[in-house]
């Protein structure tokens, strides 16, 4: 069940990086991801400190998915407009 956590936030937080959604997405994104956790590991009977060490992992896991998916989205959306200004001859030249 830990693994299917972690990349369940992996693949969320790469997700919400390439739909290139801000803040406020991210934080309930990291809100709900919070409570499931607590809970779910409240209910498997662990202890308090496991499951906050186990949260900030997931948290960590989140964000750093979501670093890396809108780095890559980024990347590839300006990738594609410097080739369609290539393309029709158009410069960025001041």
């Amino acid at each position: 069940m830990l693994w299917l956590l972690f990349i369940t936030a992996a693949g969320i937080g790469a997700l919400l990086g390439v739909a290139l959604l801000r803040v406020v997405a991210v934080f309930a994104g990291s809100v709900a991801l919070t409570v499931t956790a607590v809970i779910l590991l409240s209910l498997a009977h662990w202890s308090l400190l496991n499951t906050i060490v186990c949260t900030f992992m997931l948290l960590a896991a989140l964000q750093c998915s979501y670093l890396v998916g809108f780095i890559s989205a980024s990347r590839w959306t300006r990738n594609a407009v410097t080739e369609c200004d290539v393309s029709t001859g158009r410069g960025n030249s001041a």
